[in-house]
């Protein structure tokens, strides 16, 4: 507000204080995410069978399509990710009976809830493993 010709003196910005504005930081790290993209692009795989590749220690990469093992079962897919309920229902399980868990190279295991994303590209994931939630006797 000015009074007269009296002027307010120009507001700084916290954000911008501290070095860089939040679009600024935005801005950086969604050249980084374009630079990685276009590099993959231009390699873009056919087929990377992920088992094969955690073996190789081999980090994946986005492909056309992943050929993923879940127990003894090896499935085909054409996306870069995938939920654990739809994972299991490459095999016909469900959320409700399976547990499901990913196998990382180096013997490494984590589960996976059902409507986690896991992301093929990401991680040195070797195989898919699925364990019946109601135990039976016999």
């Amino acid at each position: 507000m000015t009074i007269g010709n009296e002027q307010e003196p120009p507001r700084e910005n916290a954000v911008e204080r501290s070095g860089e504005t939040k679009g600024e930081v935005a801005a950086a790290e969604l050249k980084e995410e374009v630079a990685e993209l276009q590099a993959e692009v231009e390699i873009l795989e056919e087929i990377i069978d992920l088992e094969e590749w955690a073996k190789a220690d081999r980090k994946p990469k986005r492909a056309k399509r992943y050929r993923v093992r879940i127990d003894k079962e090896y499935r085909v897919v054409e996306v870069h990710e995938m939920t654990g309920r739809e994972t299991l229902a490459l095999v016909g399980k469900t959320p409700e009976a399976y547990q499901l868990s990913q196998r990382f190279r180096g013997g490494r295991v984590e589960p996976i809830k059902p409507d986690q994303i896991i992301e093929f590209h990401r991680h040195q994931i070797e195989r898919f493993q699925t364990l019946a939630l109601d135990s039976t006797e016999g």
